[in-house]
């Protein structure tokens, strides 16, 4: 049996970023063992050139830069980086790179995740309000082990040890004040975890952040909750809940399409970016609409991976005349989606069905789909658009790759309309984007 060829020890070479990759590496050549190597550059812009440490043990190699020879003229300058963590925090992998250069990254990197028939399509960019202080919904990480003082926080770049920082500038203010007090609040505890955190109301009507911490270790002590209660008794929380024992009010909201809260599940879904949200279910409703009018056969439109009803609540607005079926896998979040609609008087125009999107049929009277799939994509769902009578498609995706893959699947029997990239993650290499197809006319 023939050994594993060894990759070596690293070597130092000169590179040249030639572009940024989804998940925001940039991209990088270098000749190693009489091949060309593909070499992954953390933090990088397209055009820097620099001096790294290159590990060949994967494919593509991975650098470690030592030092920036000529840095690119798209990146920030080091002044005007907002973050001070920036070189150990691991969350905000597109802050060194100007505003204006992350939206173009946005653009290129869901373009080169293209099928070749797609690549050069017009991407429309809808830009966020504001960057900073903007999201309103996080996942933080826990270390609370023994004989230590909680840390909650991000983890560090490349690891997974949770960062202790002052502050994070991409939170909600609100959002970033509860990581300082679930260290309080966890004094004593022993063991890890997680917290999702996200903007709620508390029984008053008032906005105020709810928690969701999920922890393995010891049991709690109950000085832990007694310092959750009275977090909540004095305001500075809607609710927290430790593996499901809840304290006051959790039920995390987020801006609908409407300017209305949207209610989600405990721990559950939700877009990170208020407004941007509301702007992306907008656009989705006006195209459902949109295909809807063109449709000349059929009367029905059904919602795929619905969720809580984000996108469901649009469409039932921008459809009043068509009937609508929403499916979700989630019990917790088909309740949170009845909630939605029935507090908008729209109970009656959507039929919600608890079941997995994946494996649903497409009647034969559906002539608009609507799918918002998670980050693995909808590989099923498309096989059987494209074999189905469906005479338009919306489609929201978190993942560029998928995202290509999928439409290629459909290319045979849609046609591109439009593509939009939605800025919900300004200072990181995520985008959502938005896709709209048409059937294409019978001979194309």
């Amino acid at each position: 049996m023939s050994r594993p060829k060894s990759p070596g020890r690293p070597v130092t070479a000169s590179l040249e970023v030639t572009s940024i990759a989804p998940g925001g590496f940039g991209v990088a050549h270098v000749e190693h063992g009489g091949e060309r190597r593909a070499v992954f550059v953390p933090h990088a812009a397209k055009g820097d050139r620099l001096r790294a440490e290159v590990s060949f043990g994967s494919r593509p190699a991975r650098a470690r830069v030592l030092e920036i020879t000529a840095p690119s003229a798209d990146r920030r300058p080091v002044g005007e980086i907002p973050c001070a963590h920036l070189d150990a925090c691991g969350a905000c992998d597109f802050m060194h790179l100007r505003p204006e250069t992350q939206g173009d990254a946005h653009v290129a990197i869901v373009r080169a995740s293209l099928p070749a028939g797609l690549r050069d399509a017009a991407i429309e960019r809808h830009p966020t309000g504001r960057a900073l202080g903007a999201r309103e919904r996080a996942r933080v990480h826990i270390d609370a082990r023994r004989g230590r003082r909680p840390v909650v926080g991000m983890f560090a770049r490349g690891t997974h040890t949770t960062l202790r920082i002052a502050s994070c500038v991409v939170l909600d203010p609100a959002l970033d004040r509860v990581r300082d007090l679930l260290v309080d609040i966890l004094d004593g505890a022993n063991g890890e975890g997680e917290a999702h955190l996200a903007m709620g109301r508390g029984p008053d009507g008032a906005p105020r952040p709810t928690v969701v911490v999920t922890f393995r270790g010891e049991p709690l002590p109950g000085a832990v909750f007694a310092r959750a209660e009275a977090a909540v008794r004095d305001g500075r929380l809607a609710g927290i809940s430790f593996d499901g024992a809840k304290v006051g009010h959790v039920r995390p909201t987020t801006l609908g399409a409407d300017g209305k809260d949207l209610v989600f599940p405990a721990g559950g879904f939700a877009q990170a970016n208020g407004e941007t949200n509301a702007a992306l279910a907008n656009a989705v409703g006006a195209a459902a609409a949109r295909l809807f009018s063109a449709s000349t056969k059929g009367k029905s439109v059904l919602e795929l991976f619905a969720g809580s009803g984000n996108l469901t609540v649009a469409l039932a607005a921008a459809l009043p005349d068509a009937p609508m079926v929403a499916i979700e896998a989630s019990e917790e979040a088909c309740d949170a989606m009845r909630t939605n609609l029935g507090e908008r008087g729209l109970g009656g125009r959507v039929r919600v069905v608890h079941a997995n999107a994946d494996d649903a049929p497409i009647p034969d009277g559906t002539r608009v789909v609507v799918l918002d799939p998670p980050r693995a994509g909808a590989r099923a769902v498309c096989e059987r658009l494209a074999r189905s009578k469906v005479t338009g498609v919306v489609m929201v995706s978190c993942d560029p790759p998928t995202l290509g893959r999928d439409l290629g699947i459909l290319d045979a029997r849609f046609e591109l309309v439009s593509l939009t990239v939605f800025e919900m993650f300004p200072e990181t290499s995520h985008v959502e984007t938005l896709a709209v197809l048409r059937a294409r006319e019978r001979g194309s």
